[in-house]
């Protein structure tokens, strides 16, 4: 009987030490089952509370919705530039409303020469304009953006205003219906431009006959043409400056004698009184058949160029033979 139990110990110690692994689980040992997700214990943050990720803005994962291109950059209105002036925009039109002593400087005459020298085409009818396409002048457009404009000039006995509206609109060859948003953009920057390009015109006017001297004796070219108006004018190959300083020489030669004159806006009364046949034939003209009394000279600056036109007491352009005679002898005078 002894025999058997030392094979039996032997057996149970063999039978021990084949047993599984996963039996070690239980025993604190190293070993895991490969997947088995491990379990880590909560960090000790020494009683300091961390915040975690802030949701209130974060954008949502589902259920977005797409909307257009949202155009971020800043309005344009119109701007009341003009001194004791009102600018506004009505939803359709840009304006500026301003003063009726001021409309010799701001008026559609004006906007029409500015246009001209800017190199844009356009249709003029009585007090408005219709521009051709042209270029919108913003360098933040997107494509080549065009716009066609209808430009007028208002007014009554106490105010004038001119106004700015787009009529239609383009990109890329591609016409397109225009929002408030850009008839108010487009209309205003433009009305905002020509104002502003008429100011600068006007203060270097205004400049230029202060600083100019009285005894300018430069020899001006000149010629008889018709203006846009369809009256009869002496356009002059030099800046206003010397213009205003040179017909102020000239017209109290031929009768012309000045009573007043506002140099801002190019501007003189004039009394005519009738001289000697043999003084206009200084000129190498006959005396022409002029009225006596009131008359005015109005000079036009167009850049280094400007022209002038004289007008009797009723404000009508002279004409025919008249016309002929005054300016000619104008012209014989300022050439020397």
């Amino acid at each position: 009987m002894n025999k058997w139990l030392l094979p039996l110990a032997m057996i149970s110690a063999l039978t021990a030490c084949s047993a599984s692994n996963e039996s070690k689980q239980t025993a604190n040992d190293s070993y895991e089952k490969r997947g088995a997700i491990p379990v880590f214990t909560k960090l000790d943050t020494a009683g300091v509370t961390i915040l975690g990720q802030e949701n209130t803005y974060q954008i949502p994962a589902e259920n977005l919705t797409k909307v257009d291109s949202l155009d971020i950059r800043p309005p344009s209105t119109p701007v009341a530039i003009i001194g004791q002036s009102v600018a506004q925009f009505d939803g359709e039109r840009a304006s500026i409303i301003y003063p009726v002593e001021k409309k010799s400087v701001y008026n559609i005459q004006q906007v029409q020469r500015l246009l001209t020298e800017q190199g844009v085409k356009f249709t003029a009818t009585e007090n408005q304009v219709q521009t051709d396409w042209t270029s919108t002048g913003r360098a933040d457009d997107i494509g080549n953006t065009q716009v066609r404009y209808l430009i007028e000039e208002m007014g009554n006995k106490e105010a004038n205003a001119l106004v700015v509206s787009v009529m239609e609109m383009k990109r890329d060859e591609i016409i397109f219906t225009p929002t408030v948003k850009d008839k108010e953009r487009y209309a205003s920057d433009r009305l905002n431009q020509l104002v502003g390009e008429l100011n600068t015109a006007y203060r270097t006017q205004q400049q230029q006959v202060e600083t100019s001297a009285t005894g300018d004796s430069t020899p001006v070219q000149s010629a008889i043409v018709t203006d846009s108006n369809q009256h009869l004018a002496l356009a002059m190959n030099v800046p206003f400056r010397q213009s205003w300083g040179k017909l102020g020489q000239a017209l109290p030669q031929l009768g012309f004698e000045i009573e007043e004159e506002i140099a801002g806006k190019g501007y003189r009364v004039l009394k005519y009184k009738a001289l000697d046949p043999q003084e206009w034939a200084r000129f190498g003209v006959s005396q022409p058949n002029l009225d006596k009394g009131k008359y005015f000279m109005q000079i036009s600056a167009y850049g280094k160029e400007s022209a002038v036109v004289i007008s009797n007491e009723d404000k009508q352009a002279l004409s025919g033979e008249a016309a002929q005679a005054v300016y000619q002898a104008l012209q014989n005078i300022i050439a020397k």
